[in-house]
C-alpha cells in the first residue's frame, strides 16, 4: 500500500503531468466560462431579466434599478475570466477572480433553490444549467478546477508574456461592454428566444401553456392572424422607446392601407394611464392594444417595444424599437416568397473575429519583441566574442 502511494505521489510531482492538468483545467472552466459569458453580454436584455429575478428573490429590489449595471458587470466578468483563462494569461489574477466569481453563483443559486425554482424560464445559453441544483454542481466543479490551477499555477503555459498579458483583460471588458450597448440597442446577434425567425407563434403559445401563462383570446387573435400581421410588443410601456414614433404611426397607417393587421400587446392595461400616456407621448398612436403577460414577454422580447412581422404565424422578422422599417410597397413584393429563414451566424462569426484579430497582433507583436531580443543577444555575444578574440590575438602578438 505505501508503495503504491509513493508511485501516486511521484507521479502528481511529474513536471509534464502538472503542466498538462494545469493546461486542460484552465481551457475547461475557460471555455465553460468564454461562452456563457459572451452569450450573456450578447443578450444583455435577457440577462437582466435573469438579474431582475435574482435581485427580487433575494429580496434586493432596493438593488434593481442598478439591474441593468449590475448585469453587464457580471456578465463581463465571466467573459474577461474566461477569456484570461482559455489563453492563460494573468493566471494569479484570473483564478483569484475566478474563484470569488463561482463562490457568488454558488451561494446566489443556492440562496434561491427553494424560493424561485422557474429563475431560468425563457433564458436560454448553449452551455448553462437549467436548473438551479444544476447550477450549483456545475459551478462546484468549475470551482474544482480552479483551485487545482491555484495550486500549480507556476506550471502554467501562457500564450503571452507579462509585458501584454494585462491587455488582454483590459481589452475583453471595453469588447464585453461595447457589444452588450450594441444589442441593446439592436437585436441579440444570437438569438436564444423561444420565438426565432421561421418559427411558428405556436412556439409561444406552447411555451405560454407548459409554464401555465394566461394568455387572452384577443392577445391570441392577434398574434395568430392570417395573412401578414403586425404585432408590437412592449414588456414595460412605461419605459419603451417613443424615439422612432413617426415611424411606427405610418408603418400603422401603412399597415391599414394593406389591409394587413397591427397590434401592440403591452403588459399594461390597455385603459391604464400608463397607455395613455404611450399614446400622447407617440403622437396619438391609433393601433389598438391588448393585454399580455410579462412573463411571456420575457420569454421572447429583446427590445422595448420590438416589432414583429408574421405571415399566417410564421415569424418573418423581427426590429428592435430602434430599427423600425419602412415600406413603400405591398409586403408580397418587398418579400420574397423563396428566401429560405435560417439562423444567422454571419454577426457572431463577425464579432468573434473583431475580438480574436487585436489579440492575434498582440501575440504577433509580443513575439517580435522576443525575437528581436533574441536576435540582439546573439549579436551581442558575437560581437563580444569578436572582440574577446581580437585582444587574445593582440596579446599573442
Amino acid at each position: 500500500m505505501s508503495n503504491k502511494l509513493s508511485v501516486l505521489i511521484k507521479k502528481l510531482k511529474n513536471t509534464t503531468l502538472r503542466k498538462t492538468s494545469v493546461f486542460v483545467s484552465r481551457i475547461v472552466v475557460g471555455l465553460l466560462c468564454l461562452i456563457p459569458g459572451y452569450e450573456s453580454i450578447v443578450d444583455p436584455v435577457g440577462s437582466n431579466i435573469l438579474c431582475d429575478r435574482y435581485l427580487s428573490c433575494l429580496k434586493l429590489e432596493v438593488l434593481l434599478p442598478l439591474s441593468y449595471i449590475i448585469s453587464i458587470s457580471v456578465s463581463s466578468l465571466q467573459f474577461v475570466i474566461g477569456a484570461c483563462m482559455t489563453l492563460g494569461a494573468k493566471i494569479k489574477w484570473t483564478t483569484v477572480m475566478a474563484t470569488l466569481f463561482l463562490v457568488g453563483q454558488i451561494i446566489a443559486s443556492a440562496s434561491t433553490l427553494h424560493q424561485c425554482p422557474g429563475i431560468y424560464d425563457g433564458i436560454e445559453r448553449t452551455i448553462t444549467a437549467h436548473t438551479i441544483a444544476g447550477s450549483i454542481a456545475h459551478n462546484i466543479l468549475l470551482l474544482g478546477l480552479v483551485t487545482l490551477v491555484i495550486l500549480w499555477r507556476n506550471y502554467n503555459l501562457s500564450l503571452y508574456t507579462k509585458r501584454t498579458e494585462w491587455i488582454i483583460s483590459i481589452y475583453g471588458f471595453a469588447f464585453s461592454i461595447v457589444m452588450a450597448i450594441h444589442c441593446f440597442f439592436s437585436l441579440p446577434i444570437l438569438d436564444r428566444t423561444v420565438f426565432k425567425e421561421g418559427k411558428s407563434i405556436q412556439e409561444v403559445l406552447d411555451y405560454a401553456d407548459s409554464h401555465k401563462i394566461e394568455i387572452s383570446d384577443e392577445a391570441k387573435t392577434a398574434m395568430t392572424h392570417s395573412g401578414y400581421s403586425m404585432i408590437l410588443v412592449s414588456p414595460d410601456i412605461t419605459q419603451a422607446s417613443t424615439t422612432y414614433r413617426k415611424k411606427l404611426n405610418k408603418l400603422y397607417t401603412y399597415c391599414k392601407t394593406n389591409g394587413y393587421a397591427f397590434t401592440m400587446l403591452t403588459t399594461s392595461d390597455p385603459e391604464s394611464r400608463e397607455v395613455d400616456e404611450y399614446i400622447i407621448e407617440t403622437s396619438g398612436a391609433e393601433y389598438p392594444f391588448v393585454h399580455i403577460n410579462k412573463e411571456l414577454t420575457d420569454a421572447f422580447v429583446r427590445s422595448n417595444p420590438e416589432l414583429f412581422l408574421l405571415k399566417d404565424g410564421l415569424l418573418e422578422q423581427k426590429f428592435s424599437s430602434y430599427q423600425i422599417p419602412t415600406y413603400e410597397n405591398p409586403l408580397e413584393e418587398e418579400i420574397k416568397e423563396d428566401t429560405e429563414v435560417t439562423e444567422d451566424w454571419s454577426d457572431v462569426a463577425k464579432s468573434i473575429f473583431y475580438f480574436a484579430v487585436p489579440l492575434i497582433i498582440i501575440l504577433i507583436y509580443d513575439y517580435l519583441i522576443e525575437l528581436v531580443k533574441l536576435l540582439y543577444r546573439f549579436w551581442k555575444t558575437k560581437r563580444n566574442g569578436k572582440s574577446e578574440e581580437k585582444k587574445e590575438s593582440s596579446l599573442a602578438n
